[in-house]
């Protein structure tokens, strides 16, 4: 039976979503927190005030990149017999038409059997690719707050 197979890969994808908007939250809030409490200068404030905005960013439900982040868009590369089909970083790689056949074959068949099948295919290939997005966006934001923290320490000492 791939259609629960389907509707449990698909609700992985959507706690995966879930979780990466709870981890930017926190980050988020952290390095506002930190502006608001220690009003810092020059480099740390800077780049806490630039993961701000990106936080903000990061909340958005958008599945493709967005031209001014490149580097945040699902790399094209080959697929291997080795790709995980319920993990989100290896599903976002695919195309719908290629993770239906890949699935098809993966579950034992019976995915292509009906438009209904494919539609929930659609939406996790959707799903991964926000869950890949954000998880790209918190670590970038997770990087500048480090570096908001290492500034904020050498300028405490």
């Amino acid at each position: 039976e791939p259609e629960r197979r389907l509707w449990i890969i698909l609700e992985n994808m959507r706690q995966a979503v879930e979780s990466n908007d709870r981890k930017i939250a926190a980050l988020t809030v952290f390095a506002a927190a930190e502006l608001a409490f220690f009003r810092p200068g020059g480099f740390v404030a800077f780049v806490l005030a630039v993961a701000l905005p990106l936080g903000v960013f990061a909340f958005m439900p958008l599945s493709g990149k967005p031209n001014w982040l490149p580097f945040i868009g699902t790399l094209k590369e080959t697929h291997t017999i080795d790709d995980c089909m319920i993990a989100a970083a290896d599903i976002a790689r695919y195309t719908h038409s290629e993770l239906i056949h890949r699935y098809d074959k993966y579950l034992g068949g019976g995915i292509t059997a009906t438009p209904y099948h494919e539609d929930i295919v659609g939406q996790i290939v959707v799903s991964a690719r926000i869950a890949v997005r954000k998880q790209k966006l918190f670590r970038l934001i997770g990087a500048l707050v480090g570096l908001g923290q290492l500034g904020l320490f050498f300028h405490l000492i």
